[in-house]
């Protein structure tokens, strides 16, 4: 072989280097215009066109555009849907301000999507000798989430109500424990309970609650770390019994310091009501029982409740061990 022949050898491998580089430009593009567009909708951008066919359609594209003038063996296949879903990750954190909370609860969406759009492409792929070196066919594949839109916008997903309840029991009277769950004054850093919400996830712990006014109509304002501020209108007042509030957020202090998707009274979320029950027990004891009540309104409301049912009940029961352990050294004689 001479020198001569090297180029003409080189020279295909490089344009189809540049055409795999042209294509993951196209790709993001396409992805970032979807995400505007889902945002800027009445649909939101927890819906089909994001969360399902946008991975399934970038996968396909990438691994059909990538196997062009190449032997892709099937770990490179296979390896594709990690690294898209890792890159969006990547990129939703640090260019798209996504919170911890989206990123973590989308990234199962996009590996396993990911994966469904890749099995055509794989099989196909397998099965030729010779690859095609059309590439209409796979920019038709970014069409399919700007579809999807479409139905976002038309079709209203479905609403469901859920109930998170956590308790714990306390050596104490029914009386002893109610003053507690007034007001919560100064929370250390060191009170609670550990968690996977709170201490992997980083979302922020409770630091106080003070309660102004008795009887129905008091507010307990609420302040949780980073500036996090709501309240709890009472509802309903019963000394040693139950207490009963609505949530309000006067101000947009949650969604902007947790996740900006996550809105408590949002289109996806709204966070209604919530409260304590006094249940006496025998030798003295209570069993305080700590329940939040909300609205899902997500294509994926199953989904969505499981992750509820966790962040919810890990903040109730840190919430729970803080109100257990003052009224244990209450008890006790020693100061919280």
């Amino acid at each position: 072989m001479t020198t001569n022949d090297m180029p003409n050898e080189t020279a295909p491998r490089r344009r189809d280097s540049w055409k795999f580089v042209a294509a993951i430009i196209v790709a993001l593009a396409a992805a970032l215009a979807v995400f505007i567009l889902a945002e800027a909708g009445s649909g939101g951008a927890i819906g089909y066109a994001l969360m399902v066919v946008l991975p399934a359609a970038l996968t396909a594209f990438i691994a059909w555009t990538g196997s062009m003038g190449r032997n892709w063996q099937r770990s490179t296949f296979l390896l594709v849907p990690i690294w898209l879903a890792l890159a969006a990750t990547v990129i939703g954190a640090v260019f798209l301000r996504e919170g911890i909370v989206c990123l973590v609860m989308a990234l199962p969406f996009w590996i396993a999507f990911g994966y469904l759009g890749l099995w055509p492409v794989y099989l196909y792929r397998r099965d030729q000798r010779q690859v095609d070196p059309a590439t209409f066919r796979a920019h038709a594949l970014l069409l399919l989430p700007f579809l999807a839109l479409l139905i976002d916008q038309q079709v209203p997903p479905p609403r469901e109500t859920r109930t998170v309840v956590r308790e714990i029991v306390v050596d104490a009277p029914a009386t002893a424990v109610w003053p507690r769950l007034l007001a919560i004054p100064a929370i250390a850093e060191d009170e609670g309970r550990w968690n996977v919400s709170q201490d992997l996830l980083r979302l922020p712990r409770p630091v106080a609650a003070h309660l102004t006014g008795e009887g129905p109509g008091a507010v307990r304002d609420a302040y949780w770390q980073d500036d996090i501020r709501f309240q709890e209108i009472i509802t309903d007042w019963r000394p040693g019994e139950a207490l009963q509030w609505r949530f309000a957020f006067p101000d947009p202090s949650i969604h902007e310091r947790t996740d900006r998707h996550i809105e408590p009274h949002g289109r996806h979320l709204w966070i209604d009501s919530g409260g304590y029950r006094l249940i006496p027990l025998s030798n003295g004891r209570t069993k305080i029982r700590l329940w939040t009540h909300y609205r899902l309104n997500t294509p994926f409301n199953a989904y969505a409740g499981w992750w509820g049912e966790r962040i919810l009940g890990d903040i109730q029961d840190n919430v729970l061990a803080v109100v257990a352990r003052r009224i244990e050294n209450e008890a006790g004689g020693t100061t919280p």
